[in-house]
């Protein structure tokens, strides 16, 4: 086995931590006041990032980075401009913005200009040599479209995810779509219709595009639900122009 690279959402951990410490105090039936403890705050996050360390044994702390969005740009927004367009107004907890900068402070952080902390983690678990062990921290099923070592916050397991599952998995993902980013994939098909193409006719960008055209759709409508779709991996990213490398098919 080797080296252990922790590969931690950082977006996951400030937005769970902050819901979690913050409190409503309701004074009478017209007056409720919101709070929060900032040093909780940064004693819970910590607590759970060195919980992860001692879990997946990582002895150098230098071995933790914690992936973060850039909140300011977002290249998916550029070639679709609906994604996540149904988030607007949502309103992050208290504290969101102080232990972000805790914790970017207290570890090893990483943020991809215009990508989300997905891409990140992806580009990073990709990018090691074959010597290292990277370990991805989430609760995205989307990082099931990433060939690595996940754990899943919520359901506690490690899956080890090789390139022909990740494929499948990013494959899939283009034709059902995503209600929660607001990107609609393929119509008509569901997540059973999508497992039954793929298995039967092959998880190859042919069966996708022929999925797309049936529905009365063309190859630009699939190419930019695959986009969208697509969590960055270290060959989607040019680090020395620090940009997106949209995805074709081959």
């Amino acid at each position: 086995m080797g080296n252990t690279k922790l590969l931690i959402d950082g977006d996951i951990l400030t937005y769970r931590t902050c819901w979690a410490v913050q409190t409503e105090v309701q004074w009478d039936d017209d007056i409720v006041t919101t709070a929060t403890n900032l040093k909780e705050l940064e004693f819970q996050s910590k607590n759970t990032v060195e919980y992860w360390i001692n879990q997946f044994e990582v002895k150098n702390r230098e071995d933790v980075t914690i992936c973060f969005s850039d909140r300011i740009n977002n290249f998916r927004r550029k070639i679709f401009p609906e994604y996540k367009a149904n988030r607007k107004g949502s309103k992050k907890p208290l504290g969101y913005n102080h232990l972000e900068t805790f914790l970017k402070k207290a570890y090893n952080s990483f943020v991809l200009d215009n990508c989300e902390a997905d891409d990140a983690l992806g580009v990073l678990a990709t990018s090691y040599t074959k010597n290292m062990r990277p370990v991805i921290i989430s609760i995205d099923k989307d990082m099931l479209t990433i060939p690595c070592e996940y754990y899943n916050i919520d359901s506690k397991e490690v899956l080890k995810i090789n390139k022909e599952d990740a494929d499948f998995m990013f494959f899939h993902q283009t034709l059902t779509g995503d209600s929660v980013d607001n990107y609609k994939g393929c119509p008509g098909i569901g997540k059973k219709r999508a497992d039954a193409l793929l298995k039967e006719k092959g998880a190859t960008w042919e069966t996708v595009l022929d999925a797309f055209v049936n529905a009365g759709l063309d190859a630009d409508d699939a190419l930019t639900q695959a986009r969208v779709a697509r969590i960055l991996r270290a060959s989607d990213y040019n680090f020395g122009k620090e940009e997106v490398i949209l995805w074709n098919p081959l």
